[in-house]
């Protein structure tokens, strides 16, 4: 078996309208080595009798001597006819070579331009309606890729088909040629051309399609973390408002009765647990917004402002409670009950 086969991308769901030929799945575009044969060659051009043939010669076999004028003749028509056969061949070998050069070299232009297009997509904005537009785009880009398949899959069929009726030697270097390369390097030379053409584009093709499904999928990953990471911003935001709204209504310590310290504190302590939650939803926001980072998408202003925002008032919160709860026990410790002042007092 050979070890390469034309490209399919697997993962790809619309791969199987490119082609349902299962040719695909055997054909290869591998070099054909010729391997010598110990008996000699037939005349490749259909030709009849040889000129080295013994009959020809004197009517004696094996015989040394001059070729009477008939037979010359005879074999100087045979080499004409073996020149003529062999310089056709090489036109029409030249001429089909030809057809497949040209949408050869297209086709890699082709997928060389969608690749570059592909790089300029990236990289993805942070910003849900940003990256959302950008999943519209890269679907028609998909798209239009598809609608290639089946053209580059034809090409790269045709030139397998061509290449298996001219193979050439794989271990040969190429030669330069010139006006004295024998049409045989000749046919060698354009067939491992053809080869050549193939297997890049059959490799840029391979490789456009794995890039289209990497950066769907990118994409998608990308928009489910935007849509959490701006979800879970603005239930902090709303979460944050109302324990701001709670510390708005809190008394400066001065004007609380003694006797109210004890509860004071309890009740703070109920407040600190009851939003201790908004702990774990902060670096989840800050986690996402790493993540994203990492994978080369930056916030964009208004989101990075949102959650710096939010970091700014957790922290403040936080502060707040901490002071407020210190500033309380030491009043309690201070004034309450078992304080010298209290004692003093009575």
């Amino acid at each position: 078996g050979c070890p390469y086969t034309l490209p399919r991308c697997h993962e790809w769901r619309a791969a199987d309208q490119f082609h349902n030929s299962s040719s695909l799945r055997s054909t290869c575009l591998q070099p054909q080595v010729r391997v010598a044969a110990t008996a000699p060659a037939p005349p490749q051009d259909g030709a009849g009798v040889s000129c080295l043939s013994p009959k020809l010669f004197n009517g004696s076999v094996g015989a040394a001597g001059p070729l009477e004028p008939r037979a010359m003749n005879l074999c100087w028509n045979e080499i004409k006819k073996k020149s003529h056969n062999l310089r056709a061949r090489l036109e029409a070998f030249s001429d089909h070579s030809g057809k497949l050069q040209l949408p050869l070299q297209e086709i890699i232009d082709w997928l060389s331009q969608k690749d570059e297009e592909l790089s300029a997509q990236l990289p993805l904005q942070g910003d849900v309606a940003l990256v959302q537009q950008e999943k519209e785009t890269h679907a028609a880009f998909m798209e239009d890729v598809k609608s290639r398949g089946p053209y580059i899959y034809s090409v790269l069929e045709s030139a397998q088909a061509f290449l298996s009726q001219h193979p050439f030697e794989e271990l040969e270097e190429p030669h330069s040629e010139t006006k004295d390369t024998s049409p045989r390097q000749r046919i060698q030379n354009l067939s491992r051309f053809v080869w050549k053409q193939a297997t890049v584009a059959s490799e840029l093709w391979e490789k456009l399609t794995a890039r289209c499904v990497d950066q769907h999928r990118h994409i998608e990953h990308t928009l489910e973390q935007l849509l959490e990471i701006h979800g879970a911003m603005e239930e902090l935001s709303n979460t944050l408002t109302q324990a701001e709204g709670v510390r708005a209504t809190w008394e400066p310590i001065g004007d609380l009765f003694i006797d109210s310290l004890p509860e004071h504190i309890q009740a703070l302590k109920l407040f600190k647990e009851e939003f201790s939650p908004m702990k774990d939803g902060v670096k989840l926001v800050n986690d996402l917004a790493h993540q994203l980072a990492i994978s080369d998408v930056h916030l964009s202003m208004e989101n990075s402002r949102a959650l710096e925002q939010i970091n700014v008032r957790w922290k403040q919160l936080q502060v707040s409670v901490g002071e407020r709860l210190k500033q309380l026990q030491d009043a309690h410790r201070d004034f309450g009950p078992g304080s010298q002042h209290f004692l003093s007092c009575t």
